[in-house]
């Protein structure tokens, strides 16, 4: 039976899964100019009997760029698929981050997805805390030089600005602590369960800033809309149109038409006695 190399969540390992089908799917990208093209495969891992689902990217073609067709290594797909987010407002950077994050992850190299991971957070501070200073750019204004904004002094400022709170900020220490040792030539050693730990902060605070952010806003802009609408029907409604009619009889509503005054019989200055 043939067999594939692919991440076991369940055992924690890269296991020679047995094959039990795939599927090729290919296509000419006319953005690219070139073929573009994947395999799905399923199998099963040999140890816990796991079913597992993969994905290989097609690297080379047959009769375009190679004698026969050929494929990279195997991204689990299935179960526990990468982390999926929302908000059109994440940085193509931080993206690319947390996916080779995840590639490294499941490869084994965990010194590689804690570099991943530390330049995905500060792809996030970069996004947040110099937004204002690019939009000035790009609008023409003059805008100060700034140096670019390096993971430490990002951390600090997250806090400052009250987007992270003091466990997150603890967290972020103990990521650039690691990524700091992982980007140069020490001798550490990094566990799988620390990448876990670690990919699992990022992946809490892009969703926390991001699209958690999206959708309470969202949700506010509802709110509005419904308060707003609220207030048109009820100012438009038969009763409230029958209300303020009622209200120019009542002797008590500044400027009523005085013709439709009733005489208050409290007000009477005769001499009556009880």
């Amino acid at each position: 039976m043939a067999t594939f190399i692919i991440d076991c969540p369940h055992c924690k390992a890269k296991v020679g899964a047995e094959q039990h089908g795939y599927i090729d799917r290919s296509h000419w990208d006319d953005e690219a100019g070139e073929p573009v093209g994947e395999r799905i495969l399923i199998g099963k891992c040999p140890s816990c009997t796991l079913s597992l689902v993969g994905r290989a990217a097609q690297i080379e073609f047959e009769d375009y760029d190679s004698d026969a067709d050929s494929f990279g290594d195997v991204v689990r797909v299935y179960p526990n698929p990468p982390k999926a987010f929302t908000s059109w407002r994440i940085p193509r950077t931080l993206t690319q981050s947390l996916v080779e994050a995840d590639r490294s992850f499941q490869a084994g190299a965990n010194i590689a997805a804690c570099v991943m991971l530390g330049r995905a957070l500060e792809a996030l501070c970069r996004n947040l805390l110099q937004e204002k200073e690019e939009l000035k750019a790009a609008e023409g204004a003059p805008a100060k030089p700034k140096k670019r904004l390096m993971l430490g002094n990002g951390i600090k400022e997250l806090r400052e600005r009250k987007i992270i709170d003091d466990r997150l900020y603890d967290w972020s220490l103990s990521l650039q602590a690691v990524r700091n040792l992982a980007a140069h030539p020490e001798d550490i050693s990094v566990s799988r369960q620390d990448v876990e730990d670690l990919q699992a902060f990022v992946y809490a605070i892009t969703e926390y800033v991001y699209d958690l952010t999206d959708r309470y806003n969202e949700f506010k802009e509802r709110e509005e809309e419904k308060r707003d609408r609220g207030v048109l029907q009820l100012r438009c409604s038969p009763v409230s149109r029958n209300l303020r009619n009622k209200s120019e009889l009542c002797p008590h509503v500044p400027n009523a038409n005085p013709d439709h005054r009733r005489e208050n019989p409290w007000n009477d200055t005769s001499s009556a006695k009880l």
